[in-house]
């Protein structure tokens, strides 16, 4: 069958393309098929194809999308480094306790041995490339002066790792997740604590 609502727009359609592919993922991990994700979209496996070409084209989409909304406070250096941070912060451990983020996690965990180029292309695209823009804009605070220069790369994993913690752990072993108030409370112990470590020798500037 064809899209439903032909006066929808591209922008529309792309988008409930996207949530079909998000659902699905978290029911079905890597096994997710574009038949399945038309039907659940409400199109034709034609216009599906057409649209994004492939199903890798279609999962490094999603997951662009969910980079873009995630790292949206860190599309330009500012000159303040702890209020962009924590609000990154505040947003990746939100979408991480996304029902449906939490249950592709425990999915691809367990069908990465059988699935290894989809696995990759995942990590590609989401975990490296999620490090590539926070290093980044590490690095242009680190050049402002906000930061200590030393190895951005290294730096944001170490952020990232502070800021994650145990919380995939408590998903895998399906432990509850802490609340919204104890995940904002832990992003600033996590940022604060990364600032006081990367802080500059002699601040120059306030940040």
């Amino acid at each position: 069958m064809a899209c439903p609502d032909h006066n929808s727009s591209t922008a529309e359609r792309r988008q409930r393309v996207l949530d079909a592919a998000r659902a699905l993922m978290a029911e079905q991990g890597f096994r997710v098929s574009m038949e399945a994700v038309a039907h659940r979209a409400g199109c034709s496996k034609q216009t599906l194809y057409a649209q994004f070409g492939s199903k890798h084209a279609l999962l490094h989409d999603l997951m662009q999308e969910h980079l873009d909304i995630t790292t949206s406070r860190l599309e330009a250096f500012n000159g303040q480094a702890r209020e962009p941070l924590l609000a990154f912060a505040i947003e990746h451990l939100e979408r991480l306790s996304a029902p449906d983020v939490a249950a592709s996690c425990r999915l691809f965990s367990a069908e990465s041995p059988q699935f290894p180029e989809e696995a990759r292309a995942i990590w590609r695209d989401g975990g490296q490339a999620l490090l590539a823009r926070l290093a980044s804009w590490l690095s242009l605070a680190m050049e402002a002066g906000c930061l200590r220069h030393d190895q951005p790369h290294v730096a944001a994993e170490m952020l990232l790792s502070m800021l994650v913690g145990l919380e995939l752990e408590r998903q895998r072993f399906s432990v509850a997740q802490r609340t919204p108030q104890a995940r904002r409370a832990w992003a600033e112990l996590a940022v604060d604590a990364f600032l006081r470590a990367y802080a500059p020798a002699s601040p120059a500037v306030q940040c």
